[in-house]
């Protein structure tokens, strides 16, 4: 597997015309923050490949991109995710389930705002891949919670599109996590990238479905 600038900028492309096309799908303003999500990591991945453009230049010049990067890795999607999710979850337990999940993210978030305040990231090439560090230990406790509020809320959800979402965001952890260790912010958001192209699915399904019916549609 070998990723590069042409390859950031390309999912970037797919990533934002499947954002629109996701974008157009969404019936109410509730719908708009997990219909964005496709968008968002099309930006991410945009910025990576303008990561690996500075990379030649020596890590001091990717600080900027690298820690902006890390930020919407860090700090956006562990408060995004279980918020959106909740938007769109129509059954009030499971709703309730990810609501409880809010706080921790909201404190993961403002962790990690607060580090990089402090700590900027900046990125180099390792292989095929490239490694953000901001030479912070990493506590244990706190990726835990991270992955909690980032993976759990797809799973709960009552759309079995969504916990494919969910799942896949899963797998594309453990691949990371076993492979690419030392890479893992820029992997896994590439594979959670490429897993929120489902969401148009989920989005097709609950438009064409009666609204008191979408649910069961998007099962």
């Amino acid at each position: 597997m070998c990723f590069s600038a042409p390859v950031s900028f390309g999912a970037a492309a797919i990533l934002g015309v499947a954002g629109i096309a996701t974008l157009t799908k969404a019936r109410t303003l509730t719908e708009l923050p997990l219909a964005g999500v496709p968008l968002l990591f099309a930006a991410q991945q945009a910025i990576e490949g303008f990561v690996w453009r500075a990379v030649p230049a020596g890590p001091g010049h990717t600080a900027a991109l690298a820690t902006l990067f890390a930020a919407i890795s860090l700090i956006v999607w562990p408060l995004l995710i279980p918020i959106a999710m909740a938007l769109v979850e129509r059954h009030p337990l499971r709703r309730l389930a990810m609501l409880f999940v809010v706080p921790a993210g909201i404190g993961v978030s403002v962790n990690y705002a607060a580090i990089l305040l402090v700590r900027p990231y900046r990125a180099w090439p390792l292989g095929h891949t490239l490694t953000y560090v901001n030479n912070h230990p990493i506590s244990p406790v706190m990726l835990g919670i991270y992955i909690l509020c980032v993976c759990l809320p797809p799973l709960l959800a009552g759309s079995r599109i969504l916990n494919l979402f969910g799942a896949v965001v899963i797998a594309g952890l453990a691949i990371t996590f076993l492979a690419f260790y030392e890479s893992f912010i820029s992997v896994w958001c590439f594979f959670a990238a490429l897993a929120s192209l489902i969401l148009w699915k989920f989005f097709q399904d609950r438009r064409l479905s009666p609204p008191a019916l979408a649910d069961a549609g998007s099962r």
